[in-house]
């Protein structure tokens, strides 16, 4: 490994995360990393147990890094919006995160936890119960991903651009725009400002979801009711 002062295992989770910023998280293997890092497999296995160890360590590297630990600002609403800020900027900056962290079995390292943790205790301080609040969360949380799964990523057959010029196209030319005016609105946009654009579409988004989520006139979260099989005579 090159020489360099701090943990091993720090070393080889900030390069693989330069790895996957510079080509995504599918050019990020141990085999790859080892290489990268100029020390044999059985050297990387002592400081990193596995893949799904290495991920959950680049999470940490990114999260402890792109959402910082800034004093908290009174109003519920300003720190949900800069919390929700925070994390679509992390997402900006590294798309590929998104992969790791918006799945059914996520990694709960310190600062994943954190990041969860701060949306909770704003959402209790505007006055969600615990249980309305982690519900709250996963509403928020799950735009912010959504919305992230926009942000472009191109591939080495595509681009988001042509994708979006040949679509249109085809639809325009198989009449299937007729009375449809959000595609002919859709035509108006200009691939070339997606990033600008796609700012814009999820600071409207947030507002509304924001409005909705702090509305004082909300009701209590509704409990599921469970329905009692009777059994047959």
């Amino acid at each position: 490994m090159a020489s360099g002062t701090g943990d091993p295992r720090d070393r080889l989770v900030r390069l693989a995360v330069e790895m996957a910023d510079a080509a995504g998280l599918d050019a990020v293997s141990m085999r790859t990393l080892a290489e990268r890092a100029g020390i044999p497999a059985h050297a990387l296995y002592r400081c990193v147990r596995n893949r799904a160890d290495l991920l959950a360590g680049m999470a940490e590297n990114v999260i402890n890094g792109r959402m910082p630990h800034r004093k908290a600002p009174a109003d519920p609403r300003a720190r949900l919006e800069r919390l929700a800020r925070d994390e679509w900027t992390m997402y900006r900056h590294h798309p590929w995160l998104l992969a790791i962290l918006a799945t059914g079995q996520p990694p709960t390292g310190p600062a994943v936890l954190s990041m969860v943790d701060r949306t909770v205790e704003a959402l209790t301080h505007a006055g969600y119960d615990p249980s309305d609040a982690f519900a709250a969360y996963l509403a928020l949380g799950g735009y912010i991903q959504g919305m992230a799964l926009l942000i472009e990523r191109e591939t080495a057959d595509t681009t988001y651009r042509a994708w979006w010029s040949t679509t249109l196209n085809r639809l325009e030319n198989t009449g299937r725009t007729q009375h449809r005016p959000w595609l002919a609105a859709a035509r108006r946009i200009d691939p070339a400002h997606t990033d600008a654009n796609l700012d814009t579409w999820f600071d409207f988004g947030l507002q509304r979801l924001l409005d909705g989520l702090l509305n004082p006139q909300r009701g209590p979260f509704p409990v599921p009711q469970t329905t009692k099989t009777v059994p047959a005579p």
